[in-house]
């Protein structure tokens, strides 16, 4: 597989600064602290580092190695617009019963004070976060999930056992109120014990793409289940807007962007009915480690491969050549789709056709 150098050059980083880190103790390290005071070389000042879910610049090494936050968060129609949204590293998306649809958020680089609505945990999120040694915060649990994390060594922070960190609002009905204050979360991690600094840096691949020969891509629908959850995205100044019901769906932060990663990779994987528990509905067991098929879309195209993950770190993906797919810097949004599941394009080459029969109709 082919190297990403800016990738290397962030576990590196994060390598080192972790080991110095660690020599001073556990607790929180602040994204402005660390190694930017102190009399280090000027090399490592000197030396552009990245965050390692974004492949962005980031401002000193220790930032770079705080640990990652997951948040599970609701996507019913009654928890729209959700908060934090646009400033997760990291989303995934994927169906839990009854059609419905949920993100577990990853934060890293960008950790809001506040987001919401967070709601209950799922199968799916028992192989994502140990992917990325992300704290897990959520709100409940199955009976069959809960028996499942007890069997991982996931840094559990949910409502029960970090409550204090979580509150209701009282413009939103119950329980679609449910709001985490996530700029805490390293403070509380450390009274909970937790290590906060990440001692194996948790990495997405990053780098520049030969788009010469792909096919071009503007426009595309994920049909997960009904108008309510079935989603468009449209690649507009480098980036791919995110609409839902026919509606952009934005952020409840001020000015209310809206959800525009930089990458969408749908990850094909097959949904198997958990057993049944009476009332709840039929929830599926998904499991995000081995390999399987993917499409990543970045920069305006396509590119069909294979995703694969060890269940110990994020996935990687290759084309039909063996070659790295990497990621275009900036936030990635997984769409984890049941496997057979027909993905609608508009290509580049369909959008001119429409114009130019619509010219000659004019005519």
């Amino acid at each position: 597989m082919k190297k990403i150098i800016k990738l290397l050059t962030v576990a590196a980083a994060a390598l080192l600064v972790a080991a110095s880190l660690a020599g001073c103790g556990g607790g929180d390290s602040d994204a402005d602290g660390g190694a930017a005071g102190g009399g280090g070389g000027t090399a490592n000042e000197e030396k552009t580092v990245y965050y390692p879910l974004t492949g962005e610049a980031a401002p000193n090494e220790a930032a770079t190695v705080k640990r990652i936050i997951s948040v599970k968060i609701e996507n019913t129609p009654e928890a729209r617009p959700q908060l934090g949204l646009t400033r997760a590293d990291v989303v995934y998306e994927s169906l839990t019963e009854g059609g419905i649809t949920r993100f577990n958020c990853l934060y890293q680089s960008d950790v809001p004070d506040e987001v919401g609505p967070v709601r209950s945990a799922r199968d799916s999120d028992m192989s994502i976060v140990p992917e990325y040694n992300a704290f897990f915060f959520f709100s409940g649990a199955n009976d069959l999930v809960w028996a499942r994390l007890a069997t991982t060594s996931i840094s559990e922070m949910s409502h029960n056992s970090a409550s204090a960190l979580y509150h209701r609002v009282d413009y939103r009905a119950a329980p679609h109120n449910l709001y985490l204050d996530l700029g805490k979360t390293y403070d509380q991690a450390a009274k909970m014990g937790y290590d906060t600094i990440e001692h194996t840096p948790r990495t997405l691949e990053f780098g520049p793409l030969n788009t010469e020969g792909r096919e071009a891509v503007l426009s595309f629908q994920v049909p997960f289940s009904s108008a309510d959850y079935n989603v468009d995205w449209s690649y507009e100044d480098g980036a791919y807007k995110r609409s839902i019901r026919g509606e952009p769906q934005v952020d409840e932060a001020e000015g209310a962007p809206q959800v525009a990663p930089q990458n969408v990779v749908i990850l094909w994987q097959e949904y198997v009915p958990a057993a049944d528990i009476p009332g709840k509905g039929q929830t599926y067991n998904i499991d995000m480690t081995g390999k399987g098929t993917c499409r990543v879309y970045r920069d305006g195209v396509k590119i069909d491969g294979t995703w694969s993950s060890d269940g110990g770190t994020p996935p990687r993906f290759t084309d039909a050549s063996g070659e790295a797919i990497p990621l275009a810097a900036g936030q990635t949004w997984f769409e984890i789709v049941p496997t057979g599941t027909e993905i609608s394009e508009t290509s580049a080459a369909d959008t001119a056709a429409a114009a130019e029969g619509e010219a000659e109709e004019a005519a």
